[in-house]
């Protein structure tokens, strides 16, 4: 059974199309590299409506794409495991010159700890009392 194609695949080989004018090999989508392969000479008619300057042509083209290619996602290595294989690079990084130490400023640690420590917190307040309530009684201010 075979997969669909992700649209964004197809919408990356259009675009590079487009902008290069040439039929890619690879393409990277969401910081994945796959590997493209064209089924019934598809790249090369591609390629020749790009030369003709045949917009109705690639365009249909274009629409037969999603049935005439197939992807596989590359994976690469990680540099350890591609050292390990003897695949890597072989330039090794410079070894870093030894951090010079700052010197320490002790006397200015003092001040700032000491200025900023917390000062104790206020004692709390009591909640004020509730008067009780008075049957029948109101204040000359809420009668207006």
């Amino acid at each position: 059974m075979t997969q669909p194609v992700d649209s964004s695949i197809l919408h990356e080989i259009v675009r590079v199309i487009e902008s290069r004018r040439k039929v890619p090999e690879k393409v990277v989508v969401k910081s994945r590299e796959y590997v493209l392969t064209y089924l019934e000479d598809h790249q090369r008619r591609l390629e020749e409506a790009l030369n003709r300057y045949d917009a109705d042509r690639l365009n249909m083209l274009y629409g037969q794409l999603a049935s005439k290619i197939k992807y596989q996602l590359l994976r690469r290595l990680p540099a350890r495991a591609a050292d390990a294989l003897g695949l890597g690079s072989t330039k090794r990084p410079a070894a870093k010159a030894p951090a010079a130490k700052k010197p320490e400023k002790s006397t200015v640690k003092a001040k700032g700890a000491a200025s900023k420590a917390k000062k104790p917190a206020a004692p709390k307040r009591k909640a004020a009392a509730k008067r009780p309530a008075v049957k029948g009684k109101k204040s000359a201010a809420r009668k207006r």
